[in-house]
């Protein structure tokens, strides 16, 4: 009895899945070739990405964002005006990466002669690397041309051998932000001012929180807390929104 394999078909059909559940979907485009460009909305792209965990931002997420946010906006920005200058920014900063190295390969990124990452510095469109402490404090950054997870770059560069640590570049200080959370029933949005020497962490707060009844958005509560300390009943679900962006 002659046994059957797998035709071609089959097999590009096998490997492909395979590529995406290891690398993401986004991953997956820039390894056929193609080139990663930014979206033209730089606050729903950064929000998506946050939101998905991916490589590169989901088109359906960020579409989803960038019309919650036009819709707000719309509605409550001439009532709320700080929710129109208020824009998200993430806890590090996007398409940058820091990559630590053991003793000897620091010396050899240092001379020039560290090759093992230059795959996939071409495959991610590294436009520029920076070494000038890696003799002294042995890493270095990476910038990429895309507006890149940093996380699942990190996942990438890991595995590098040398490399000792890999991480995100972080933000300094607080800000101004929007905090969004993706629930069972879409995405909620707390919008946040702050000042007050926020280099040190912004002395004052004040909130909006929106969520969405299908496709319209529902303005659930306005909160200053150093007019009024006493928290708002609907602060337990939206306080939800700061926490999960710390984890990020």
């Amino acid at each position: 009895m002659k046994q059957k394999g797998m035709n071609a078909a089959t097999i590009v059909i096998v490997v492909t899945v395979i590529i995406i559940a290891a690398v993401g979907v986004g991953a997956y485009f820039l390894l056929k070739g193609g080139e990663f460009f930014p979206k033209d909305n730089e606050e729903a792209e950064l929000i998506a990405l946050c939101l998905s965990g991916d490589l590169v931002a989901p088109d359906n997420l960020y579409n989803r964002v960038l019309d919650d946010l036009t819709v707000i906006r719309s509605a409550f920005g001439d009532n709320f005006e700080p929710i129109n200058r208020i824009t998200f920014v993430p806890p590090w900063v996007v398409g940058r990466l820091i990559i630590g190295f053991d003793d000897n390969t620091a010396q050899e990124v240092a001379n020039g002669e560290y090759h093992a990452w230059d795959e996939l510095n071409k495959r991610y469109e590294v436009t520029e690397i920076d070494t000038h402490l890696v003799e002294s404090i042995g890493f270095a950054w990476l910038y990429f041309k895309g507006r890149l997870h940093p996380r699942r770059l990190a996942e990438l560069y890991g595995v590098l051998p040398g490399v000792s640590y890999t991480q995100p570049s972080s933000r300094l200080g607080d800000s101004p932000n929007v905090y969004p959370r993706q629930t069972g029933d879409g995405i909620t949005y707390l919008f946040r001012d702050a000042w007050g020497d926020c280099p040190a962490g912004c002395i004052y707060s004040e909130y909006w929180y929106f969520i969405f009844e299908g496709n319209q958005p529902v303005f659930i509560g306005h909160w200053a807390p150093h007019e009024n300390p006493e928290e708002p009943a609907w602060w337990d679900e939206a306080k939800q929104n700061k926490e999960q962006y710390r984890q990020w």
